[in-house]
């Protein structure tokens, strides 16, 4: 049996006495769980979803899963700020601990942080705020994501471009300025979004909309949003811009770009101008770009 540290593993209850039960953990050997977190009127052989840890150098478990598991990140509470390292409500008993070395800036007593939660060479679980070393600015050329899928989400940075977001806890992801509402986003708070479009460099766009299955479709409903976002529905891009520019500020290639605002012209969506693209909307005052 083997068992993962820092995550939810199905154990079999092999024994009971008045003060709870004993989980057979393999090379672990036994370990207890409280009578108040074993199911009622429990029958051994079940298996019970506990989270394991290491406390003091043995294997601990328990019934509760903590607010992040390992390889996860999560916006959590100082409890306690020492000289050498923090200590963050996790949800458990145990509270989870954020070295100082692990800290991007000193961390402050009853304030939120948002934190990765990795392992030692000692299997012993910690906090980090430093967690670029662990997620991906791009995807892997193997992944098996694609434009179009339902992944995880949770901002960790507002940008100039729009928001930082991580996806599925791994890869770094943008969420455009005026791509979807972002008023609504709260930095560490996690939701559910898609993915809009891979860039040729393998950098990730995301939106908290379903979109056309296509990356185009995808491409368009992004550059119309921008669009509806921004001032008199006007934008000055066009088929001719440098294809930089149009990756710093669309997230996408300039062959997709071209694409999606042809798509969008024979919508009648909007109208290409020279100097750049019109929403065509009865709304929106198109007299200082005609």
């Amino acid at each position: 049996m083997s068992i993962e540290i820092g995550k939810m593993n199905d154990l079999p209850l092999v024994r009971m006495d008045e003060k709870g039960g004993f989980l057979d953990a393999g090379a672990y050997g036994e370990v207890f769980l409280p009578l108040s977190q074993l199911p009622e009127n429990p029958e051994l052989g079940i298996l019970i979803s506990v989270f394991c840890y290491m406390d003091d150098g043995r294997l601990t478990v328990t019934a509760k899963r903590p607010k992040a598991l390992l390889g996860e990140l999560a916006k959590l509470t100082v409890k306690s700020a020492l000289r050498g390292a923090a200590y963050l409500e996790w949800g458990i008993r145990k509270d989870l601990m954020v070295p100082f070395m692990e800290q991007r800036f000193p961390m402050k007593e009853e304030r939120e942080y948002i934190v990765y939660v990795a392992k030692d060479r000692d299997d012993r679980l910690f906090g980090t705020t430093k967690f670029n070393r662990y997620i991906s600015d791009v995807l892997p050329e193997n992944s098996n994501l694609k434009e179009g899928d339902a992944v995880d989400l949770i901002a960790v940075a507002k940008t100039p471009l729009g928001i930082k977001m991580v996806v599925n806890n791994k890869y770094y992801a943008m969420l455009m300025s005026g791509s979807n509402d972002t008023s609504e986003i709260r930095l560490g708070v996690k939701t559910r979004g898609y993915i809009l479009t891979i860039r040729k460099d393998r950098k990730i766009n995301v939106g908290l909309h379903k979109t056309g299955k296509s990356g185009i479709d995808s491409a368009g409903f992004l550059i119309l949003n921008m669009l509806k976002n921004s001032e008199n529905g006007f934008l000055p891009f066009t088929d001719k811009t440098d294809p930089i520019v149009i990756e710093e500020n669309f997230g996408m290639s300039k062959g997709k770009f071209k694409k999606a605002i042809g798509g969008l012209y024979k919508e009648r969506k909007i109208e290409i101008k020279a100097n750049g693209i019109q929403l065509l909307d009865s709304d929106v005052d198109t007299t200082e770009h005609a």
